[in-house]
C-alpha cells in the first residue's frame, strides 16, 4: 500500500501507542493514509524522541511493546490505513542501558558486538577513548568522582559522579587502589574535550552519547535490521524512512542493499524514503533505488 497522504508521531512516554490508537479515527477522517511513525526500538529510559536507542531488536516497552503496536496497526488495518517507520541505521545510543555497548567496555576487541560499533583498536594501546568526563582523569580522581561501586547484578564497576556505571573487565585485579584499576581497562576515560582529536571510534556528529554502528557489514546490517524486516514481512508496516543516510560509510549501497531485502520478503512496492539534505537545486541521485525524501526542501 502506497502512502497518499502521512501523518508523523513522535512516540514517548508520554504518548505511546495507545495514544495513537485513539486519534486514528481523526486522522482517517483528515484523509491520511499512512502514520509516519518515530522510531519504536527499545531506547534510554524517557527518550522524548527514539533516535538514542539502545536495543534495536526490541520495539520500546515504554510505548506499549509488541502488543501495543500490533493494536494500533489493527486499528490502522480496520480503516485501510498503515503505518511507515522511522529506522536508525547510523548510530546507537551508548551507557549502561546498551548491552551491545557494555559488553564491548568489558571485553574490548573480544567481545562478541567488537564488530557492531566503528572502533579503530590500534589507537591509544588499544583501548577505548570514553571523553565523558568534566576534567582530566587525574583531576577526577584526585576530586573523588570516580568510586568503585556494585551495580543492581551485583557485579563490580567504576562509578562516575555516582550516576554513571562503567563495566570493570573479568580479570580485572582485586584492589581498590581506582587509577591502577582503571589502568586495566579496555578503555580510558578521559576529558570531554579530548574527543574532538583523540576519540578511536566514530559518534554521531560531535555527540559523544550516540555511536556510530558498521552497517556496511552484512552481518551488523542483518542484526540490527532484524526486528524492521520481521514487521515488514508480517505485514505490520509498509515502508521505511531511514534516517540520516548521509551518515553512512556508503549510503547508495546500503538503499540498494536495503531495497533488495524488502523485496525478498514480500511482493509488490515496498516504501523507501531517507532522510537527505538536499541543497538549492540539488536533485536526489537518480541511481538511489529510493521513492523519495523526508522532504526538508519542500517544507522550507
Amino acid at each position: 500500500m502506497i502512502p497518499r497522504a502521512t501523518y508523523r508521531l513522535q512516540f514517548h512516554s508520554g504518548f505511546t501507542f495507545a495514544d495513537a490508537e485513539k486519534r486514528v479515527p481523526y486522522l482517517d477522517a483528515l484523509g491520511i493514509s499512512h502514520i509516519y511513525a518515530s522510531p519504536i526500538t527499545t531506547a534510554r529510559k524517557g527518550s522524548s524522541h527514539g533516535y538514542d536507542v539502545v536495543d534495536p531488536t526490541r520495539i520500546n516497552p515504554e510505548l506499549g511493546g509488541e502488543a501495543g503496536f500490533a493494536d494500533l496497526v489493527a486499528a490502522l488495518r480496520a480503516r485501510g490505513m498503515g503505518l511507515v517507520l522511522d529506522i536508525v541505521p547510523n548510530h546507537m545510543g551508548v551507557g549502561p542501558e546498551n548491552p551491545w555497548w557494555m559488553d564491548v567496555l568489558t571485553h574490548g576487541p573480544d567481545s562478541a558486538y567488537a564488530h557492531v560499533f566503528d572502533i579503530d583498536w590500534s589507537r591509544h594501546d588499544g583501548r577505548m577513548l570514553l571523553p565523558f568526563l568534566g576534567t582530566s582523569l587525574q583531576d577526577a580522581l584526585a576530586n573523588g568522582d570516580l568510586a568503585l561501586a556494585t551495580d543492581s547484578s551485583g557485579q563490580r564497576v567504576i562509578r562516575a559522579y555516582g550516576e554513571t556505571d562503567f563495566p570493570l573487565r573479568p580479570d580485572s585485579p582485586q584492589t581498590d587502589d581506582l587509577a591502577t584499576l582503571l589502568d586495566a581497562q579496555h578503555y580510558r576515560l578521559a576529558w570531554w574535550r579530548s574527543g574532538h582529536d583523540e576519540l578511536n571510534w566514530r559518534r554521531f556528529f560531535s555527540v559523544t552519547e550516540l555511536a556510530g554502528l558498521r552497517i556496511e557489514d552484512d552481518a551488523v546490517f542483518e542484526l540490527t535490521h532484524e526486528l524492521y524486516f520481521r514487521l515488514y514481512r508480517d505485514r505490520l508496516i509498509d515502508g521505511l524512512r531511514v534516517d540520516h543516510v548521509d551518515g553512512l560509510t556508503d549510503p547508495v549501497g546500503y538503499c540498494r542493499k536495503l531495497r533488495t531485502r524488502m523485496a525478498e520478503l514480500r511482493e509488490g512496492p515496498g516504501w523507501l524514503i531517507v532522510e537527505k539534505i538536499l541543497g538549492p537545486g540539488e536533485p536526489l541521485p537518480r541511481d538511489w533505488p529510493v521513492d523519495g525524501t523526508s522532504g526538508y526542501e519542500f517544507m522550507n
